[in-house]
């Protein structure tokens, strides 16, 4: 079993937890730390046995011999809430006491867990080359491009607006609810107010781009006395708080989330557009010789898992030849 897959008595037994929560050593911060940014779907899983294991400290670690007997006990006794009757003996009592306390800790750190991280976000995030699927408590759904993240609350009240913070790129496919709950995609540019609808979200380059494939959505921009934009279905709109620079134009909205499909897919876009493209989805870097090279356009599609597929189409059209020149550096002459 891996550490993906521990139970509460698993991260309670493990020496590299006992040495985290216990000894506050650096090292094994570290690796939790890193082990939440993995499985941040577990990350409540992990503060619950935190809390459990500061409540019993570690003078109730049970002995190797009977560790597995004790261990079930104790979670048998929280999971039936029954009263146990001890035998009068004082030796069965004196032995007993250190697990009798560590189950009272238990319910009281399960207790307290709840009460501190059960309304805690949920966080995703995707790095380089990782594309994600995310299904939302509502049972939306959001497809989130390779070096992204997301985070919501864990869980949404019915009179209370469904609200996403996104940084990167996402897809929405959001459902309609019956109250009509708003649902909202906080951005550090905009806000989007949905009701039930398809669009991507892009919050690269210190701007936001949203293209709206299906519904309707409303643009709220973080500027100063800012009308809200009504979209339709083939607007984009790309906005930057930072330089109050708004264009609105009419375009093909699968092609701008043509990703999801790992590939990227342009019609009469400048070549420093695709290589802006091309840096943010495959993490590579293209350097042009000649800067005049960078407005000529360019019409077709680039498989994500072979960039050799735009230069060849470059050296046929434009004469232009590529050198590589780092791991995931280019040069166009």
């Amino acid at each position: 079993m891996t550490s993906r897959d521990f139970s509460t008595e698993d991260f309670l037994q493990h020496p590299g937890f006992r040495k985290w929560v216990l000894e506050e050593d650096a090292t094994e911060a570290a690796f939790w730390a890193d082990w939440v940014r993995q499985h941040p779907d577990r990350q409540g899983d992990l503060l619950k046995a935190k809390e459990m294991l500061l409540l019993i400290g570690s003078e109730h670690t049970p002995a190797a011999t009977d560790e597995a007997a004790t261990w079930s006990r104790i979670l048998d006794t929280i999971g039936s809430a029954r009263v146990i009757t001890l035998p009068r003996k004082r030796s069965f009592i004196r032995r007993w006491m250190p697990y009798a306390a560590a189950v009272a800790g238990i319910v009281a750190a399960a207790y307290l867990v709840q009460l501190n991280y059960g309304n805690k976000e949920v966080r995703y995030d995707t790095v380089m080359g990782e594309l994600r699927t995310i299904e939302l408590p509502d049972h939306s759904v959001i497809k989130l491009n390779v070096n992204s993240n997301i985070r919501y609350a864990k869980s949404w009240d019915k009179d209370q607006p469904r609200e996403i913070w996104l940084e990167g790129e996402a897809f929405f496919s959001v459902t309609h609810q019956l109250n009509s709950q708003p649902f909202i995609v906080h951005t550090n540019d905009v806000d989007i107010r949905v009701l039930g609808t398809e669009f991507n979200v892009n919050t690269r380059r210190v701007q936001t781009q949203v293209v709206l494939a299906k519904g309707k959505v409303q643009l709220k921009l973080n500027g100063p006395e800012a009308e809200p934009i009504t979209m339709k279905p083939g607007d984009m709109i790309v906005y930057s708080a930072a330089t109050a620079a708004l264009t609105n134009k009419q375009v093909d909205p699968e092609a701008y989330a043509s990703w999801r499909s790992k590939e990227l897919r342009f019609n009469e876009a400048t070549i420093t557009e695709v290589i802006r493209s091309l840096q943010d989805n495959m993490g590579i870097t293209v350097e042009l010789a000649d800067t005049a090279i960078g407005s000529q356009t360019f019409t077709g599609t680039i498989p994500l898992d072979n960039i050799e597929v735009f230069f060849r189409t470059l050296s046929r059209s434009f004469d232009l030849q590529t050198e590589q020149t780092g791991t995931k550096t280019y040069r166009i002459k």
